[in-house]
């Protein structure tokens, strides 16, 4: 049964995108604080995890944590920490030390660094240490957690308005969202190419996030690419591809989505791994569903 308190819903610019929060089920007045307290946490999130802030903890760790450990905040420490855990569940397709690739596809501008990073770095060279707030590269690095990052405050955003005790709540992100509550929300996938019908996802109690390069196309050798890395082979993955991934957490959606769209079917282990389930779309295949999410 719907509450009859006000749908009170805004949005403000973060993450490089414009972020929308939802809230029902609250006074208008605790669902504005609540709405309030949970772009801080995005902002939060945006501050320490920025690759172009140079006062950043990313920024920081490009700059010399090959030369000494660098104490950095728990969030950004919990975000490189899920990062090794799906790099290592996918062998490597997730990988953000892809960096040096998207700055030398004029994806993002070079960082501030006291050495040029590694060709041979992968995320293996990334050292978590067990005081969970100390971070150091093995070799020369660039790290860019742009995409799992968006959706990890996605996931701070809900989990601040919770504590309000919100009966349905959702955050989007551009993009990536998460629904919580006894409602369903439809989610329209915004294709790359143009399509006979549009494709719809109902999820509740679930985060979504989707990917492709069609909105920062660039050449590589004589091919239209998109901005993500496919990792295995060095090369950008086609602009043409489309991957929705629907997972328990948003930040778990955002990352999934780049080992899918370079990997395609052979990322089902790797999704029935995280519980979570992909919607890949290409043109020479069409649609097609990858896992399904474990009971």
């Amino acid at each position: 049964m719907r509450s009859p308190l006000p749908r009170i819903e805004r949005a403000r610019p973060l993450l490089g995108t414009t972020v929308s929060i939802r809230v029902e089920g609250l006074a208008e007045d605790k669902a504005h604080r609540a709405i309030d307290a949970a772009f801080a946490e995005i902002a939060l999130v945006h501050g320490l995890m920025s690759f172009q802030e140079q006062d950043s903890d990313i920024s920081r760790l490009n700059y010399d944590a090959c030369d000494r450990t660098i104490e950095v905040h728990p969030a950004t420490f919990e975000v490189l920490h899920w990062a090794g855990r799906i790099a290592e569940a996918s062998a490597g397709a997730f990988d953000v030390t892809v960096a040096p690739k998207l700055v030398a596809w004029d994806l993002l501008p070079a960082p501030r660094c006291r050495r040029q990073p590694d060709p041979a770095a992968c995320w293996r060279d990334v050292e978590l240490g067990d005081d969970c707030s100390s971070v150091r590269f093995r070799r020369p690095l660039w790290i860019d957690v742009s995409g799992i990052a968006k959706g990890y405050a996605v996931d701070r955003a809900i989990e601040c308005i919770a504590h309000f005790g919100a009966q349905q709540v959702c955050v989007n992100a551009g993009g990536d969202l998460r629904v919580i509550g006894p409602d369903e929300e439809r989610i329209a996938l915004q294709l790359p190419m143009p399509a006979d019908a549009l494709p719809v996802l109902n999820i509740q109690d679930a985060a979504v996030a989707s990917s492709s390069g069609h909105r920062t196309p660039h050449l590589f050798d004589g091919k239209i690419c998109g901005s993500h890395v496919d990792t295995h082979r060095g090369t950008p993955v086609s602009a043409n591809r489309f991957a929705s991934v629907v997972a328990e957490t948003c930040l778990l959606a955002d990352a999934l989505t780049k080992p899918v769209l370079a990997l395609g079917s052979e990322s089902e282990d790797m999704l029935r791994a995280f519980g979570a389930i992909a919607y890949f779309h290409d043109p020479a295949s069409g649609w097609r569903q990858i896992a399904a999410i474990s009971p």
